[in-house]
């Protein structure tokens, strides 16, 4: 596993969160998905989830292991009609499908 995870190339287009839960859609993460205290873990888009799937089932606990999602982020200050805002996209690719999917997020001050 140690050579696997060597093996790929987390300089860029990689992202985890400590605090955040980035394979959760926006929606699921402001909603209440916390069971017993542990959070879902969506697979979906985790690309080291073949990578940590022994400890996670050992342990039956996900807080050991960091999800590596492949992705785009991009986050950019727009002003409109006299408005400031920040319009981010980000963009998860699935481990299991081809294309992108896409998240729009959008911050007023």
């Amino acid at each position: 596993y140690k050579k696997l995870l060597c093996s790929m190339d987390l300089t860029k287009d990689f992202f985890y969160s400590y605090s955040y839960n980035i394979m959760l859609s926006l929606q699921k993460n402001l909603s209440d998905h916390n069971v017993t205290g542990q959070s879902l873990y969506e697979t979906l888009f985790v690309w080291n989830e073949f990578l940590t799937r022994g400890i996670r089932s050992n342990l039956q606990n996900t807080s050991w292991t960091i999800a590596l999602v492949y992705g785009f982020f991009k986050q950019v200050k727009l002003s409109t009609s006299g408005r400031d805002f920040d319009f981010i996209l980000i963009a998860r690719r699935s481990r299991h499908y081809a294309g992108t999917r896409f998240v729009l997020l959008f911050s007023f001050p």
